[in-house]
């Protein structure tokens, strides 16, 4: 993902409307360079595999979402607002995770 749409992926995970929160992130996703968006596809479609056998690994997708949220959305700079907004870089990965086959 890119720092330039870090801030939209954030407020996109901070809306309270739950189908409004998905709509924004998939549309921020198509904003991304292509090559970015193909290596996401390809790490969230595994992310979905490990998810699917949580009751035998226990990373459901919350739990990946804590694991590779701060990874995959890293802000530019790491300011205390940047570590504030960190459980809504978990929320866009538990989006897409849940989300990565429509």
């Amino acid at each position: 993902m890119t720092f330039d749409l870090h801030s939209h992926f954030i407020n996109a995970a901070k809306m309270g409307d739950i189908s409004q929160r998905v709509n924004h992130i998939h549309y921020y996703v198509y904003k991304l360079p292509e090559a970015h968006k193909q290596m996401l596809e390809l790490i969230i479609r595994h992310l979905r595999l490990v998810a699917d056998h949580s009751s035998e690994n226990l990373m459901t997708v919350g739990n990946l979402g804590v694991c590779f949220g701060p990874t995959l959305l890293r802000p530019k700079e790491e300011t205390m607002a940047a570590i504030m907004d960190i459980k809504f870089c978990n929320v866009v990965v538990e989006v897409l995770i849940a989300n990565c086959h429509k």
